[in-house]
């Protein structure tokens, strides 16, 4: 499904969802027209299948936004690179592909330096409506870059 976009009021609230017209019209009639949800995503909805993460590797959504609350993070960024996972530099670890790396993934994971945060994983956490992309600015960024926010 293409993703539904939130537009927040200036109080941060979700005031309104953007959709694509077949998925509204759908939701307004009644009919079952709605595009399948994301193929990375588990058929109960709660995961994300991470492809490169070992078999049967998946990334519980509620695991991440919690944690992401847990350490005060409203938006990361994504910071994909196919590189090990010790490359990073400390002031980037806190961004989603370290994070899932280090966090997610079993300790013992042959898979910890394998790119996480791919499109298709990005993907499947925006069209949970628990993220929305964005592009923003970090001190350890020379550039603004892509991210995630979460929504609500």
């Amino acid at each position: 499904m293409k993703s539904v976009q939130f537009i927040h009021n200036e109080n941060g609230d979700v005031e309104y969802a953007v959709m694509p017209i077949a998925h509204y019209r759908a939701l307004t009639s009644g009919g079952s027209d709605v595009e399948d949800p994301h193929p990375l995503l588990t058929k109960d909805k709660t995961a994300i299948k991470l492809p490169y993460g070992g078999p049967g590797t998946c990334l519980i959504i509620e695991d991440l936004v919690q944690y992401l609350k847990d350490h005060g993070i409203n938006h990361l960024a994504i910071n994909q690179r196919a590189q090990v996972l010790t490359a990073y530099p400390k002031e980037q670890e806190m961004t989603l592909d370290p994070i899932i790396r280090r966090e997610f993934l079993a300790p013992d994971s042959s898979y910890r330096n394998t790119m996480q945060a791919t499109v298709e994983v990005v993907d499947a956490l925006v069209s949970t409506g628990r993220f929305r992309r964005t592009k923003k600015r970090y001190d350890f960024f020379n550039r603004a870059v892509n991210a995630l926010e979460l929504v609500g």
